[in-house]
C-alpha cells in the first residue's frame, strides 16, 4: 500500500499548527510557574507571620516584625532593577542597665551562659544584631546595633548597708540624730562598704562593633532590647507594599511593621497602635505598557489571629 505524500501546504498547516500548540504549551508552562510563585510568596508571608504571633502568645513577650524592601541592582540601560522583600520577626530580651562606651550591660541577664566570654581586648570577629525595642509601636523606624556575639564580663564592688560614715553625735535639737560626715542633721545617713575588696559582683555586657556605626540608635539606660529569631526574603522582584527604592545609594525602603503583645489588647490580638496593621500587602514587580517594571498586587498575608482556613 503506497503512502500518500502531502503536499507543500498540507505541510506548512501541520508545521503551523504544530508551533502554535508550542507556543500555547510555553505561555501556560510560565502561567502555571508564576501562578505557583506568587502562591509561595504569600503563604510563605503567611506563615512566617503566624509563627512570630504564636512565639509572642507563647513567651509572653512583645514581638515585633519589621518589613523592607531592599534593592540588590540597579535598573540600567540593557537590565531592570532587581528587588527582593525583607522581613525579621524580633522578641524583647531583657533591658539594658548601663552603658560605658561601646559597652552595654545587663546585670539581670546571665548572658555570660548564653554566649562566650572575652576580654574587650580580643572579641570574636563574627556578630549580631542587638535591636532597640523602647519605640516598637511608635512612628520611628526600626533601629538595630551590630555586637559581637561574645560578651565582656568585668567585675564591680558593690556598696553593702553595712555600718554608717562617721560616729555619732549629740542629737539635734529637733531630737533627730545625725553622724558628722553626712549632708543634712536629719536621720538620712550615708553608708560605705565596710570591706570594699570582698562581695564583688560580676556582671556582662554586649560589645558594639566599630562603636555601633554609623545611624545606629543611640543606647540609654533602661532601654529595652531583643534579637530576631526568624527571618524571610521572598523572591526576586517580589516586595512588600509598593515602594521601593531603584538606587543602590539608599537600596532599603521600609514597607511597615505588626506588633504582638504589649499593647491594649493584649498578647491574644494585634497593637492598637495605627501603625500596625494585621495583613501586608505583596506585590510583583512586572512590565508595564511603557515596559519599566511596576508593582502589581498578588496577595496580602493572612490575618494571624483568625483560625487557619
Amino acid at each position: 500500500m503506497m503512502r500518500k505524500a502531502f503536499t507543500l501546504l498540507e505541510l506548512l498547516v501541520v508545521v503551523g499548527i504544530m508551533g502554535l500548540l508550542g507556543t500555547v504549551s510555553i505561555g501556560a508552562y510560565r502561567s502555571v510557574v508564576r501562578g505557583m510563585e506568587e502562591r509561595g510568596a504569600v503563604q510563605n508571608a503567611s506563615q512566617f507571620v503566624r509563627a512570630a504571633f504564636q512565639r509572642a502568645m507563647i513567651d509572653r513577650q512583645p514581638t515585633a516584625i519589621y518589613f523592607w524592601n531592599e534593592t540588590i541592582r540597579a535598573s540600567s540601560d540593557d537590565e531592570n532593577e532587581i528587588v527582593v522583600g525583607k522581613a525579621v520577626a524580633v522578641r524583647r530580651a531583657g533591658r539594658i542597665t548601663g552603658v560605658d562606651s561601646n559597652y552595654l550591660y545587663d546585670e539581670f541577664a546571665d548572658l555570660d551562659r548564653t554566649y562566650p566570654v572575652s576580654d574587650s581586648s580580643s572579641p570574636r570577629a563574627s556578630g549580631m544584631y542587638l535591636y532597640q525595642m523602647d519605640d516598637i509601636s511608635g512612628e520611628s523606624g526600626f533601629k538595630r546595633s551590630r555586637v559581637y556575639d561574645s560578651v565582656y564580663r568585668s567585675e564591680v564592688a558593690e556598696m553593702y548597708l553595712l555600718e554608717p560614715v562617721g560616729t555619732a553625735v549629740d542629737p539635734s535639737d529637733d531630737g533627730s540624730e545625725y553622724y558628722s560626715g553626712c549632708d543634712s542633721k536629719k536621720a538620712e545617713v550615708k553608708f560605705q562598704n565596710k570591706q570594699p575588696d570582698e562581695g564583688k559582683l560580676g556582671i556582662c555586657a554586649f560589645i558594639l562593633q566599630n562603636g555601633g556605626g554609623s545611624g545606629g540608635p543611640n543606647w540609654a539606660v533602661g532601654d529595652a532590647y531583643g534579637f530576631e529569631f526568624q527571618t524571610i526574603e521572598l523572591p526576586k522582584n517580589f516586595i512588600f507594599g509598593s515602594s521601593y527604592s531603584k538606587t543602590m545609594s539608599s537600596p532599603v525602603k521600609e514597607a511597615g511593621r505588626m506588633v504582638f503583645g504589649g499593647g491594649a489588647g493584649g498578647y491574644a490580638q494585634l497593637s492598637d497602635n495605627t501603625s500596625s496593621t494585621k495583613t501586608i500587602e505583596i506585590r510583583a514587580l512586572r512590565p508595564n505598557a511603557a515596559g519599566n517594571l511596576s508593582p502589581e498586587k498578588v496577595g496580602e498575608t493572612a490575618d494571624p489571629t483568625k483560625e487557619l482556613e
